[in-house]
């Protein structure tokens, strides 16, 4: 699948910059288009939120009215800041599908639902490493893979020049996985490099990394095989992360959540060690 549509979500007081160069650097190898959503509580989910602690007078309502408006108009003006900084058009409405431009919306309501129903009509949602201190990070990190459907790029501080130098695949035969490479097919087509890792752990002979590089061929994709050894005490997430590095890496791509996210978090796992110790942009898919 092609990916033509990538969604940055954003709220009021989020600085989406990472993700917008994330976005860039794919929009531009893949000739696709980058959306931005604004998504923020209306006046009147502020107002539901407050009227039990509160009384509200005309004036406190007029002054939630102005501060969503002015959220708004601030995270609008920084992105024409940025676009302007890096010369990508900021249109309302598409013209032509062989460019990278930006497109701005404005969503009013509840987090999870309007990120659901915007990241279901895009092939790809960045997102940004959740922030125990930011809550809106951690709300669209599980919301985009969980509730969307579709692949989720999540970024850190630090975005490689190309993302698409040197794809690493975490590959374990999982459904997750699975659909994961199904869904990025046309990403993993235009990647200078794609490796296949696959960690030997109990479930080693269920699935093999040099399947997976045949069924690639397939698809005009060459894939170098790599079998990752875990010893003793050695975490599986931080074995990945530790190869990607040495390897130079400049995308991991990986199924999330194989296990209940209740037993992720009771007894960790490899995507709640990726998610947490990642340094490089991590493709995953639920």
């Amino acid at each position: 699948m092609s990916m033509r549509c990538l969604l940055v979500p954003t709220a009021p007081g989020i600085d989406p910059t990472h993700r917008l160069e994330a976005a860039l650097r794919l929009g531009r190898r893949l000739e696709a288009h980058i959306g931005v959503s604004f998504l923020s509580p209306g006046p009147e989910h502020v107002l539901a939120g407050m009227a039990s602690l509160v009384p509200l007078d005309a004036r406190t309502v007029e002054a939630i009215e102005q501060g969503v408006r002015a959220a708004a108009a601030e995270s609008k003006s920084a992105l024409q800041a940025w676009c302007e900084r890096r010369s990508v058009p900021l249109i309302a409405r598409p013209e032509r599908l062989d460019a990278t431009f930006a497109t701005w919306t404005e969503l009013y309501g509840e987090v999870e639902p309007l990120l659901t129903l915007a990241g279901r009509v895009h092939d790809l949602v960045v997102v940004d490493r959740p922030d125990p201190n930011v809550s809106f990070t951690g709300r669209a990190l599980d919301t985009a893979l969980f509730s969307v459907g579709r692949p989720t790029l999540m970024v850190g501080d630090t975005v490689p020049h190309d993302l698409l130098d040197h794809v690493f695949v975490a590959w374990n035969g999982s459904l997750e996985a699975t659909r994961l490479i199904g869904q990025s097919i046309g990403l993993l087509h235009e990647a200078t490099r794609v490796t296949v890792v696959h960690a030997q752990t109990e479930r080693f002979d269920e699935a093999r990394a040099a399947d997976l590089c045949a069924y690639l061929r397939w698809h005009g994709i060459v894939a170098e095989a790599v079998t990752l050894p875990i010893h003793d005490g050695t975490s599986v997430g931080a074995a990945i992360l530790d190869e990607a590095e040495r390897r130079t890496a400049s995308l991991l791509a990986m199924g999330a959540y194989t296990h209940s996210r209740v037993r992720e978090f009771l007894l960790g796992g490899v995507t709640r060690h990726v998610i947490e110790h990642a340094r490089l942009p991590v493709l995953m898919a639920h």
